[in-house]
């Protein structure tokens, strides 16, 4: 079916298609941009309930949801591993925040005046 896709592109087309993958798999491969990545899908609401109770507030959330699923097939699109790739990074991204986190709390903890009498 991709290649249907392709013979009905434009030669402009295809290079913009080529050049956009090229793009993705640039930022995709940089901890930072797995960062970004899921950040834009964090601001996408898709991983929050869509339902408020208000039918507007609801309908802001679903189109949110909506960019963030094109996101997501974007993604797909361009690598099928990408967004499971993506959730296990933001995983270790997460644990090595935490550890960075509970290391620089340590360093600035005041020293414990008991060990000066």
């Amino acid at each position: 079916m991709r290649e249907d896709l392709t013979e009905q592109l434009s030669p402009a087309q295809i290079i913009e298609r080529a050049e956009m993958s090229k793009a993705f798999r640039d930022v995709f491969a940089l901890a930072g941009g797995k960062r970004v990545l899921f950040w834009m899908l964090e601001q996408c609401a898709i991983y929050t309930d869509a339902y408020t109770g208000e039918n507007n507030s609801t309908n802001y959330a679903l189109g949110l949801q909506s960019a963030g699923r094109k996101l997501i097939a974007k993604l797909d699109e361009i690598d099928p591993q990408f967004y499971p790739e993506l959730l296990l990074a933001m995983k270790e991204i997460r644990e090595a925040d935490k550890a960075a986190a509970k290391s620089l709390a340590e360093k600035l903890e005041p020293e414990d005046d008991a060990d000066i009498a």
